[in-house]
């Protein structure tokens, strides 16, 4: 494990969050909401293996990454976390982590998060094809990759720096990231625990996570349920980012969430 692993903001500050980006994006587009919530905070980054354009780091699994996670805040003493934040693949690796319990949370919030897929297995394998596939065509093609992203929901900037991205990307790491990602394994029955768990997800996205929020309700019986109005996926952190930023801080207590 490398110390490229957390990129730590606030660190003055008691209270700390946790972030973890999705897959195609790398830590430091999480970084205006860093700075902002740091005022206050102390907020973690994770930088996932395999994303970072500045390491040659492979993706193992979400498995791995997650015990990795652990590994790393506990020997810096942080077992106790205010908030833990995942997006898509992020949240995946995020809910595998509080399945484990080695850390505690206070809140979590699992955002448009990708469960493991309780279908055929020759189903995943035609599924993980089909995405290893067009990711490796947009890795190749900005074209290709603004049809899925375009620029007018997420910005020219935002869309360059994916593409940046997955250019780094190395074909084993998306397929790991795709192959793991979608089924990972979970306990048979999920912890009760203290936390606040909510999965958030896009109005314009919720067919595509028709099976993470069908997998949610039956595994995960304490969790709340949040439709963002108007947003596709990962459209909420990366651009609507000063509204991001005061719900997370009212779910930390702060009564107006003001930024």
């Amino acid at each position: 494990m490398k110390n490229t692993l957390l990129h730590e903001y606030g660190t003055q500050h008691e209270r700390r969050i946790v972030m973890i980006h999705g897959t195609g994006m790398s830590w430091d587009m999480f970084l205006f909401c860093a700075n902002t919530l740091a005022e206050k905070y102390h907020v973690i980054l994770v930088s996932v293996p395999g994303h970072d354009p500045e390491t040659s780091e492979e993706f193992t699994s979400v498995e791995q990454v997650a015990k990795d996670i652990e590994e790393a805040l506990m020997q810096k003493g942080y077992e106790n976390i205010d908030l833990l934040y995942g997006l898509s693949m992020g949240g995946g690796i995020a809910l595998r982590i509080l399945a484990d319990q080695c850390i505690t949370f206070k809140n979590a919030i699992i955002d448009a998060g990708i469960t493991p897929y309780e279908l055929p297995w020759l189903l995943t394998r035609i599924i993980l094809v089909k995405d290893f596939l067009m990711t490796e065509w947009g890795k190749h093609s900005k074209k290709a990759l603004s049809f899925a992203f375009p620029a007018k929901d997420y910005t020219q900037e935002a869309l360059d720096r994916m593409f940046h991205v997955l250019r780094h990307m190395s074909a084993k790491t998306i397929w790991r990231v795709y192959d793991s990602t979608d089924n990972y394994s979970m306990p048979e029955v999920f912890p009760r625990m203290d936390t606040v768990i909510e999965y958030w997800y896009g109005e314009k996205e919720e067919k595509d996570r028709r099976l993470d929020i069908r997998y949610m309700k039956t595994h995960v019986p304490q969790v709340h349920f949040r439709k963002l109005p108007g947003m596709k996926h990962g459209q909420y952190v990366v651009i609507q980012t000063d509204r991001f930023v005061s719900d997370i801080r009212e779910r930390l207590g702060e009564k107006d969430g003001s930024i």
